[in-house]
């Protein structure tokens, strides 16, 4: 893997040499759109309709919309003076309960490496982060944004995961979620068997994205001149009443 960053980890006066590196990536399959008549790959310029041309790279400036159709302009040169300063640092601001951090604010995820003379302070931070059963606030700069963060332990290894903002975050209250319904005791005992039946250990490795893979046979089989074969899709099973659901699956999982 190759750093994407490198800098520190600060904590009051304590400083710990690091290197970042991204956790994840997509594995999406990606299409380009092509000239059906001859299968040229096309391409998107930039054109001003009201000028009716092609539109040059220094002829373009940044546009905030305000309003509808109105417009304040920023220049690269005005983008410069307002940009963060790279402090190069990870720098905690507190230790919190993990469980207090919503999973709906969780974006990126990114592995903290020690750099050479940083393994003992890196140790240390991890251990007595395990001790306490805390996860480290942060505030980092990286990639011309500010973020927010917290730094946690997965196995031997500390792990940034960069979070939402709070007004980044649609909050659910204008759902109209269900209050008030009164559930039957038969329908909470079978749930409850259902969960029992269903209940196992988390093993990711068990699941693949079957989309991508029949997708990357269909193409490999268009690549080789096989014929095509498409299986038809599987009629879903139309249930009644929720205690029919909760019966019909619990006699397919007993069989």
């Amino acid at each position: 893997m190759k750093a994407i960053w490198k800098g520190s980890i600060t904590l009051a006066l304590v400083s710990i040499p690091v290197k970042v590196y991204g956790a994840t990536h997509h594995r999406g399959i990606s299409f380009r759109l092509l000239h059906r008549p001859c299968s040229t790959p096309l391409r998107y310029e930039k054109f001003c309709p009201t000028c009716n041309r092609e539109v040059g790279r220094e002829e373009i400036v940044h546009g905030y919309e305000y309003e509808k159709g109105r417009f304040v302009t920023i220049t690269d040169e005005e983008l410069e003076k307002v940009a963060i300063k790279t402090s190069k640092a990870i720098e905690i601001l507190k230790f919190v309960d993990p469980r207090e951090v919503e999973p709906t604010f969780y974006d990126r995820a990114f592995y903290l490496e020690p750099q050479e003379g940083g393994e003992r302070a890196y140790t240390l931070l991890r251990e007595i982060m395990r001790m306490t059963d805390k996860v480290g606030l942060a505030k980092i700069a990286m990639r011309e944004r500010e973020h927010i963060g917290v730094i946690r332990i997965w196995g031997k290894t500390l792990v940034l995961h960069t979070l939402y903002y709070a007004d980044e975050v649609m909050r659910p209250e204008a759902l109209h979620i269900p209050e008030g319904i009164r559930l039957e005791e038969e329908e909470l005992s079978l749930a409850r068997e259902l969960v029992k039946h269903f209940t196992g250990p988390f093993d990711i490795e068990r699941y693949h994205d079957e989309f991508r893979e029949s997708l990357m046979e269909l193409i490999r089989a268009k690549i080789e001149g096989k014929e095509i074969k498409v299986p038809p899709k599987r009629e879903v099973e139309k249930v009644v009443s929720l205690m029919e659901a909760l019966k019909k699956s619990l006699e397919k999982k007993a069989v």
